[in-house]
């Protein structure tokens, strides 16, 4: 979506000899809209990690190997030691098996109410039919009571039918994939009060049995330098607007 990294990593192929004698870095990202898709037009890469890691790739002068692949097999390929980074939420139970390489941002587990339906608070779900997308972690809290009405749906794009149709009262998911949603559906004036779970870091993460591990602290820089330039969030934004900005977590 963005061109400016493109055009940046071509500079650095230009000016870089470190860059053409680097080998790639195997990277392993998670197929999915809006993350990383094929171009159904052009079946190029695209999606805001493609984005990203082209940043990166030319703020840090490492080249990136980028395919597609289920989550699982992100995570098992990142375990094994297949793949060497990936751009994923910072989980507790994979601090063994990655090495993190960079904060990226944050985004939100969000539950999203329909237009006219009160959501200020966690008590504020009981009752209303919820959807929640198969096999996704939320919050510990939400993922573990039993008392909510959860409607198991297989996709995001389900989730908003079935809650334009009245089958449903509020979305879940994380924020930036539904604010996403929301520009590519135009459905603003469907969606009201919006509840944050939970607030996760995301980062660009290295697999500690990678060949590759002296490049952690480079790539820790460029993703800085990124940051600090407002490069990130121009890329998340021009995916999915503003919306996807999260600030606190429900009480």
């Amino acid at each position: 979506m963005l061109k400016t990294a493109t055009w940046n990593l071509l500079l650095a192929l230009l000016i870089s000899p470190g860059f053409l004698l680097a080998s790639p870095l195997q990277a392993l990202i998670m197929e999915t809209e809006p993350w990383g898709f094929y171009n159904p037009e052009t079946g190029e890469l695209q999606g805001i990690w493609i984005d990203i890691a082209e940043e990166l790739e030319a703020q840090s002068g490492i080249p990136q190997e980028k395919r597609l692949a289920p989550y699982a097999r992100v995570m098992e390929s990142l375990a094994l030691g297949d793949a060497d980074l990936s751009y994923l939420i910072q989980s507790p139970d994979r601090e063994d098996e990655v090495v993190h390489a960079g904060f990226l941002f944050n985004f939100g587990s969000v539950v999203q109410a329909r237009s006219g339906i009160k959501l200020q608070s966690y008590e504020d779900l009981r009752g209303l039919r919820i959807g929640v997308l198969q096999g996704i972690r939320l919050s510990p809290e939400f993922d573990q009571d039993d008392d909510l009405y959860k409607v198991p749906v297989r996709n995001y794009e389900t989730q908003i039918n079935m809650l334009a149709a009245g089958r449903l009262d509020a979305l879940s998911g994380n924020s930036l994939s539904l604010a996403y949603l929301q520009e590519q559906r135009q459905i603003a004036d469907l969606l009201g009060d919006r509840l944050v779970l939970q607030v996760t870091p995301v980062t660009v993460q290295v697999s500690r049995k990678s060949n590759e591990l002296n490049r952690v602290e480079p790539l820790t820089e460029a993703v800085q330098q990124l940051r600090a330039e407002g490069r990130i969030e121009a890329i998340l934004d021009a995916w999915a607007g503003d919306r996807w900005r999260v600030e606190e977590e429900a009480q």
